[in-house]
């Protein structure tokens, strides 16, 4: 992953450590607060910018970690932690740790194949189309 990647993924982490922080505090929806975040997590990258703090609350909101009111151009300016989102923040894992197994998961169910071409069985240089439809369960 590239370095930009990696800073949105540790973005996304702190916004949710600092939301657990406030709520332990006592502050159920705390104004978002890129100064805030920095100085509670211990943030030692170059500073949190509002834009990189609004872009983790607009994740976190549409992975159901927050619930809030969004805004445009603000995110979700009172994030309140949920249930699942607490769940996550407690667990102290990364978000990314959560999407790395999933990912891992889909490559079990497809038998090792996810991403990569299916020869045919004799060697052939024919390649057999990957099944693209969504699983159902029954």
């Amino acid at each position: 992953m590239s370095a930009a990647t990696d800073r949105q993924w540790a973005v996304r982490d702190a916004v949710l450590r600092w939301l657990l922080a406030k709520a332990t505090e006592g502050y159920r929806s705390p104004i978002l607060d890129a100064d805030a975040i920095g100085a509670e997590v211990g943030w030692v990258a170059s500073p949190l910018t509002r834009d990189e703090v609004v872009d983790a609350s607009m994740f976190l909101f549409k992975e159901n970690y927050v619930t809030g009111v969004p805004v445009m151009g603000i995110g979700i300016p009172r994030p309140m932690l949920t249930v699942a989102g607490r769940r996550v923040a407690k667990a102290g894992k990364p978000l990314r740790y959560k999407v790395d197994a999933h990912e891992a998961k889909v490559r079990r169910h497809l038998g090792g194949t996810a991403g990569r071409d299916i020869r045919d069985d004799d060697g052939g240089s024919e390649v057999k189309e990957r099944m693209a439809r969504p699983v159902t369960r029954r």
